[in-house]
């Protein structure tokens, strides 16, 4: 009788037994259709925390996050047309999953669709723990973040300080700024314009003598 991709894979599991037990890569096969495990290595759980026993019938669909379901969705609705249009290309994909004891885990899938006669389609896949890969790539991430935004800090200092320190064009009549396109600018919109600087209006010691001078006695 001849054997279904399931028992092919498990022949191969167990000929290659020491590989799987001694890998976190997982080897497995589930129906096309419903995305349920019909068959996956042992070292699953090194990955999910599940025994392989525990996700046999079960689907992956239900451990996936939002993020990668919709992920997920999308990408097998693609390669399935691919496939029913004769393409037999292997597929990677980077998922994010829900762990058994808590928190989430990432994992590189990468699987094909396999169809033998008088069976229902199948995809056989590896996954791959990449967690610490993806958590080092966040911390990059957080780290570059930051250094940009220092850098638009510093830059915009550099500008302020090269408006104000400059040699500003003003009218001795009116105190109006000229810019480099020869519009001539009130003084405090000028400076509102170019700079993050606000105005708070107030007098000089000098001015509050002539202006708010007390009458002499």
């Amino acid at each position: 009788m001849a054997q279904s991709i399931k028992d092919k894979v498990q022949v191969l599991e167990k000929q290659n037994r020491l590989l799987t037990d001694n890998l976190v890569d997982a080897i497995w096969v589930m129906d096309a259709e419903t995305l349920t495990y019909e068959y996956i290595t042992p070292s699953i759980q090194r990955i999910s925390g599940y025994r392989s026993d525990e996700l046999i019938n079960t689907s992956i669909v239900e451990r996936l996050t939002p993020v990668s379901l919709q992920k997920a969705t999308d990408l097998l609705a693609s390669e399935l047309e691919a496939y029913e249009q004769g393409q037999r290309t292997a597929q990677s994909v980077e998922l994010e999953l829900v762990h058994k004891h808590g928190g989430t885990y990432w994992v590189e899938i990468r699987a094909k669709f396999l169809k033998e006669a008088d069976e229902p389609l199948k995809i056989v896949g590896i996954t791959r723990d990449i967690t610490g890969r993806k958590q080092s790539q966040h911390k990059l991430e957080k780290l570059n973040l930051k250094l940009t935004a220092a850098l638009a800090d510093r830059q915009k200092l550099l500008d302020e300080i090269k408006v104000l320190q400059g040699l500003l064009p003003i009218c001795s009549g009116c105190q109006r700024i000229r810019d480099d396109t020869g519009k001539w600018w009130p003084m405090e919109a000028y400076v509102r314009a170019y700079t993050e600087s606000e105005f708070t209006h107030t007098i000089c010691q000098d001015c509050k003598d002539v202006y708010y001078a007390e009458p002499q006695k």
